[in-house]
């Protein structure tokens, strides 16, 4: 049974857990936490090493598997065994085990033990042992949180820790911050050591601690390039480059903030207000906010232009057409600031 993963951390509260659990999804942060917390709350700690199991997906067969579930628990009521990136489930994975013995013995897991396969990598939804699990278990995908999350989740932490951040500051940061989780509480634990017994975190705090993802350097390119600045637009371009950024997920940012700017602009000519704006296209309106402030430099010919030329530098790098990469995305940013 398909569910979302705030789904996992109900049970654990209450205390109802299945026997069969998969976890997946690119929200590596929480889906630790998922599994941490799991382990928390079946185990007392001065048991974990009896019962508590992780096998690596590449070396087991099936019936290592079978053999770790069917082991009765010591002086505990719950046993729990997680079963690493089993290639069998994985996108592109080949499949080292005997699936169709480990797929005949999933309905019969002991109520004894919590068997968990916990995925890192992409899974394939198409494969029969991830149906089987479906079926049987839980499956639960971690996907990256919504702006409005993450939001909720760094208040609480902050008050957590007897903090909090100025509206406007938290408005500013997660603009810049992106959507992982790891990253934002590592950045919430840098920003806390940095104010020291202060209890507010300011803009300035930010400015200082944080590194902007690059989502918002290239928001800065962008602007640089509707207000034709091309020496600033190429210094932000060699900025993103030196920190190893990838040409080609480069393009794809710069293609998507020009999109997210056509948008808003058509929406706004059509009359929609700002606030409607943000919740059309899922954005926070902080970036809705900033994009219909970038609008102003461009004229809806010119961003269509803007976007045929991404694609365009992108197709000829690829087909060999330009052959150095770093040249082509530079001519790219030229030619978008000529006026």
């Amino acid at each position: 049974m398909k569910a979302g993963y705030m789904e996992i951390f109900e049970d654990i509260k209450k205390g109802e857990f299945a026997r069969l659990y998969l976890f997946y999804g690119p929200e590596q942060y929480v889906k630790e936490q998922a599994l941490l917390q799991l382990s928390q709350a079946l185990i007392a700690p001065e048991l974990k090493s009896l019962n508590y199991q992780t096998m690596d997906g590449e070396t087991i067969t099936a019936d290592d598997v079978i053999n770790a579930c069917e082991t009765l628990p010591f002086m505990s009521e719950k046993r729990l065994v997680v079963v690493k990136d089993l290639p069998a489930l994985l996108q592109g994975g080949r499949s080292n085990i005997d699936e169709d013995r480990l797929k005949s013995y999933l309905p019969s897991i002991s109520s004894a033990t919590c068997l968990v396969f916990y995925c890192t990598d992409d899974v394939n939804k198409r494969k029969a042992l991830f149906t089987a699990i479906d079926k049987v278990g839980k499956v639960i995908e971690f996907e990256p949180l919504k702006q409005e999350e993450i939001i909720k989740w760094i208040k609480s932490m902050l008050k957590r820790n007897g903090k909090q951040m100025e509206p406007s500051a938290l408005e500013y940061y997660v603009s810049i911050a992106g959507n992982r989780l790891e990253d934002i509480y590592n950045d919430l634990q840098k920003l806390m050591i940095y104010i020291g017994d202060r209890k507010v975190i300011t803009r300035s705090d930010i400015e200082q601690v944080v590194t902007p993802v690059a989502e918002y350097t290239v928001f800065q390119l962008v602007e640089a390039i509707g207000m034709k600045k091309t020496d600033q637009a190429l210094m932000l371009l060699h900025q993103l480059l030196g920190e190893g950024q990838n040409v080609f997920a480069l393009l794809a940012l710069i293609a998507r903030q020009v999109r997210i700017i056509f948008q808003c602009k058509w929406l706004k000519e059509k009359g929609l207000p700002q606030k409607d704006i943000a919740q059309k296209l899922g954005l926070h309106p902080y970036v809705v906010k900033k994009a219909m402030e970038q609008s102003s430099h461009f004229s809806m010919e010119q961003l269509k232009k803007g976007l045929r030329e991404c694609l365009k530098v992108d197709y000829g790098i690829k087909s060999g057409r330009i052959q150095q990469q770093r040249l082509g995305i530079e001519m790219l940013i030229i030619n978008m600031c000529k006026k």
